[in-house]
């Protein structure tokens, strides 16, 4: 393996981990549309006209997403106990600017908990405001087609994404920060360390917890 490394390295080729997409399978001229219709979002939203949010939700358990950590040399190997949980589900509107609106639920995140995270959320808006989702089944229901309509007339307008290109949701850098750096091992112990630790991330993102949008 060693010498097929430096072999690689020697043609100019890293030794990366392979990611599974679904890059294949999306429309190419929605994704170019989608890409500059979010350049017009966020120039009216610098300009003041306009405030821009991605929403999405994220599902944390005991068993954590750590595959790798610090230990003493000569140690045995580190682990953390096995512990079925059901997920704790954050669902929030974030900006590029690190302002947060989140919402917290035990199990599993229905249309009517989505629903709901909207209605709360649209009697705090002060202007026209753009709403980023997914296209998760929650938010395509009848429930939530309903609603829209009603969130349009209190000037609450939401532009899913195209298929398959999560990465152009940027609430997904936040869950990715949660996940892999700023949850740590032991805040998997219990169920109550554990939200206790989500809920604490929550609370001081943009102020501890901060990430940099270009």
């Amino acid at each position: 393996m060693w010498t097929l490394r430096r072999v690689f390295r020697s043609e100019g080729l890293s030794y990366k981990r392979i990611r599974k997409s679904g890059r294949h399978l999306r429309n190419e001229e929605e994704y170019g549309f989608f890409l500059t219709e979010m350049k017009l979002l966020q120039a009216l939203e610098d300009s003041g006209e306009t405030d821009l949010y991605y929403f999405d939700e994220m599902g944390v358990n005991l068993q954590a997403v750590i595959p790798y950590g610090w230990q003493q040399k000569g140690k045995s190997g580190a682990f953390m106990p096995a512990t079925q949980s059901q997920n704790l589900t954050t669902l929030a509107f974030m900006t590029r600017s690190n302002q947060l609106y989140p919402f917290t639920c035990q199990g599993a995140a229905t249309s009517e908990v989505v629903i709901a995270c909207f209605e709360e959320f649209v009697q705090t808006i002060r202007k026209k405001t753009v709403v980023v989702p997914d296209n998760a089944p929650t938010h395509h229901s009848k429930g939530f087609e309903r609603k829209r309509k009603e969130w349009e007339k209190k000037g609450l307008l939401i532009q899913f994404i195209p298929p398959y290109c999560p990465e152009l949701n940027l609430i997904e850098i936040l869950w990715k920060q949660i996940k892999y750096h700023w949850l740590e091992p032991e805040d998997f112990l219990t169920r109550q360390s554990l939200r206790d630790a989500l809920e604490n991330i929550l609370a001081t993102f943009g102020k501890k917890y901060q990430i940099i949008f270009a």
